[in-house]
């Protein structure tokens, strides 16, 4: 798990992929930003019926909300 700290006093906690040879079937990958976003500022994210939406800051900051 990975820590980090968004300089204004809060924590962000992710998960990342990490890189295990002997488990190829479990084997994650990095969707490229641009891949979701396609040029667009925000897109919503049906996920298990409840949608989210990425937003992506002037400074290049993501922030997925509910």
């Amino acid at each position: 798990m990975h820590r980090s700290y968004d300089g204004m006093g809060g924590t962000q906690v992710t998960d990342r992929p990490t890189a295990n040879p002997n488990v190829d079937e479990q084997r994650q990958t990095a969707i490229v930003s641009g891949d979701l976003l396609q040029g667009r500022r925000q897109v919503w994210i049906n996920h298990d019926g409840t949608l989210y939406c990425l937003k992506a800051t002037s400074n290049g900051r993501l922030y997925l909300t509910k």
